[in-house]
């Protein structure tokens, strides 16, 4: 047998190892931790993620870093686009005040993703840039240093016009705050 290379092995092995050992942290990183309302709570920053959309783009939190974001996820959603009618509206009307809002759904079953001209992201624990938040529904104020500001547990209804009355006023004093 006929060596392809002279160098003797341990001269070779010595840089391939070199590198091995400096991409060994970015492969054998830990799976996202599944929030809950008891490791999530106001005050603490809002760990990074990414998922895909269900009706365009994907979306990464860590982009929108210097904006307030709003994230509504959903619990048992089969096509609830007339239950979502209102946070959309209300969303859309905030955007030129800087507010950016993203519709969180889990797939379940056979159900269908919410059809909403905001983004739909979808929650699938496949995905290793995402995380779960485990108590749903929820609406996550987050502010623009990616600090979850206020966390409304419960039914996406009957929150609703308590959200309606305080986001405005939260967008302006996370503004003053900046």
């Amino acid at each position: 047998m006929v060596p392809i290379i002279n160098q003797p092995l341990s001269s070779m092995m010595l840089p391939l190892l070199y590198v091995l050992m400096l991409l060994y942290p970015l492969a054998v990183q830990a799976a996202p931790e599944k929030m809950t309302a008891d490791t999530l709570a106001p005050g603490m920053s809002v760990p990074d993620f990414s998922l895909p959309a269900s009706n365009g783009w994907g979306q990464r939190l860590a982009e929108r870093k210097g904006e307030a974001v709003m994230l509504i996820w959903l619990d048992d959603c089969d096509r609830c686009e007339e239950l979502l009618a209102p946070y959309q509206l209300l969303a859309e009307g905030l955007l030129q005040d800087g507010l950016h809002t993203w519709f969180i759904w889990t797939p379940d079953g056979d159900d269908q993703p919410p059809q909403m001209r905001l983004p739909v992201l979808v929650a699938d624990q496949k995905w290793r840039s995402g995380w779960q938040f485990a108590t749903r529904p929820a609406i996550m104020l987050i502010d623009a240093d990616g600090v979850l500001d206020q966390l409304i547990l419960g039914d996406l209804e009957d929150n609703f016009s308590r959200l309606e009355k305080q986001l405005p006023q939260w967008l302006k004093t996370t503004k003053r705050l900046r």
